[in-house]
C-alpha cells in the first residue's frame, strides 16, 4: 500500500475519459431524436398519402434500437463512476487515496459497464438485422430471409452468451470485484479476448449483409448506391471494434490496470455511439420530407400519381388520382387491394417530381403534374 502520494499522480486520461464519454452521450442523444423525428414526419406522410394511423412505419428494429439506446445510458452511468473511482489514473494512486477499497468499487463498476457494454452491442446488431427482414418483405427471395434470420440467432445467442459470462463469470458473482480467499472465475482475459474477435467477426457479417439485401432491389442505379453506401457506413463500427480489439491484450497484461482500462473504455463508449448513429441513418434521411411541397395535405409535386409494386416478383403499374386507382398495365392481371396500414405500405422515400423513389417494402413511386388543359 503506497504511503507516499505517487510522482506520477498527475499523469492522468481523465480528462479524455470525461470528454469520449459526454460526446458519445450527445451523438447518441441527437441520433435518438433524428431517429424518431424522421419516423414520426414518414408517419404523417403515410397517414396524409393513404389514410391510416400510419403505425406500420415502426418496426421491431425500432424496439431493439430503443433497448440498446437505454442500456447505452447505462454503460455511460458505470463509465461516469469508474472515472469518478479512478480509471485514467495510476492504480498506485487509487490505493493511496482509497486503499483497497477503492479498488473493490472500481472493479464493481467495470463490472457494470461490461455487461451494458455486450448487451449494448448486441441489441443494436438486432436492430439492423430487423432491418433487413423488413426490407426482405418485398423481395421474393426465401433464401435471403433465411440467411438473415440464421445471423439473427446467431447474434441474439451470442450476445445473451456474453452477458451471461459477464454476470457469472466468478462464484461468488461478488468476487468479479471483491477480493474474496474462496473464489472461482472463468479465465476472464480469454473471455476478453474471444468476446472482442467474435464481436468484429459479427460486426462484419451483420453489416456486409446488406450488400445482397440491396442489390436485387428495383431502383435507379444511383438511389441503390445511396442507400447501400448508408448502410455501409456500419464499416466504421468494425474499424471501431478492430482498433479496440488492438488495446485488449496490452490491456490484460498490463498491472496498472486502471489507467491500462483508459484508451480501451473509450473505444468501448464509441463503439455502441457510432453503431446506434449507422442503425438510425435510414430512418433519419425521412425528415427530408419536411422540406417537401406540401400539396393537398400531403407531401409530394402534385396529386396525380403512379406507383410501382413488386408483387410475387411481378411489377404492375397503378395510377393513383385523388383517391382513385386503376391498374394500367402488369405482367399478370390483378387487383390492387387496399392499404391496410400494415408493414407491405410502409414508405421509407418519396421522388421530387419527375424521379423514382421507394418504399422499404420495394416499392417504387413517382410523382407527375397533371396536363394542363
Amino acid at each position: 500500500m503506497p504511503q507516499q502520494r505517487p510522482a506520477d499522480a498527475n499523469d492522468t486520461e481523465t480528462l479524455s475519459e470525461i470528454a469520449v464519454t459526454t460526446s458519445a452521450t450527445v451523438l447518441v442523444t441527437i441520433s435518438v431524436f433524428l431517429r424518431y423525428l424522421g419516423r414520426w414526419v414518414l408517419q404523417k406522410r403515410v397517414q396524409a398519402d393513404r389514410g391510416g394511423s400510419g403505425d406500420a412505419v415502426y418496426g421491431l428494429d425500432d424496439v431493439f434500437n430503443i433497448m440498446a439506446v437505454v442500456l447505452f445510458y447505462g454503460l455511460i452511468i458505470a463509465t461516469y463512476v469508474a472515472i469518478d473511482r479512478g480509471m485514467g489514473t495510476h492504480l498506485n494512486l487509487v490505493l493511496y487515496e482509497r486503499g483497497t477499497n477503492g479498488l473493490v468499487e472500481y472493479s464493481a463498476a467495470i463490472f457494470v459497464a461490461s455487461i451494458f457494454y455486450n448487451a449494448t452491442l448486441g441489441m443494436i446488431k438486432l436492430s439492423v438485422l430487423s432491418l433487413y427482414l423488413r426490407i426482405l418483405r418485398g423481395v421474393p427471395s426465401p433464401a435471403l430471409r433465411t440467411a438473415v434470420w440464421a445471423i439473427f440467432v446467431l447474434v441474439a445467442m451470442n450476445t445473451l452468451a456474453n452477458v451471461l459470462v459477464c454476470i457469472f463469470q466468478c462464484k461468488p458473482i461478488r468476487g468479479a470485484w471483491e477480493l474474496l480467499e474462496e473464489t472461482r472465475c472463468v479465465n476472464i482475459n480469454s473471455f476478453y479476448l474471444g468476446n472482442a474477435i467474435t464481436g468484429l467477426a459479427t460486426d462484419a457479417i451483420v453489416y456486409l449483409l446488406s450488400i445482397p439485401i440491396v442489390k436485387p432491389l428495383q431502383m435507379d442505379i444511383k438511389k441503390k448506391l445511396q442507400l447501400l453506401a448508408t448502410m455501409l457506413v456500419g464499416g466504421f463500427a468494425v474499424i471501431i471494434s478492430a482498433v479496440r480489439l488492438a488495446f485488449i491484450p496490452a490491456l490484460l497484461e498490463n498491472p496498472d490496470v486502471t489507467m491500462a482500462m483508459a484508451i480501451p473504455m473509450n473505444w468501448s463508449v464509441a463503439e455502441p455511439a457510432v453503431g446506434i448513429l449507422v442503425s438510425s441513418m435510414p430512418a433519419i434521411r425521412a425528415i427530408r420530407f419536411l422540406w417537401s411541397k406540401k400539396v393537398d395535405g400531403s407531401y409530394g409535386s402534385n396529386t396525380g400519381h403512379s406507383t410501382l409494386r413488386n408483387r410475387d416478383g411481378q411489377i404492375q403499374l397503378v395510377h393513383l388520382n385523388k383517391g382513385d386507382r386503376a391498374e394500367i398495365g402488369s405482367a399478370h392481371s390483378m387487383e390492387q387491394p387496399p392499404h391496410n396500414g400494415s408493414g407491405d405500405g410502409l414508405v421509407e422515400g418519396i421522388s421530387r417530381m419527375g424521379t423514382i423513389s421507394r418504399t422499404t417494402e420495394v416499392e417504387v413511386c413517382y410523382s407527375r403534374k397533371p396536363n394542363n388543359v
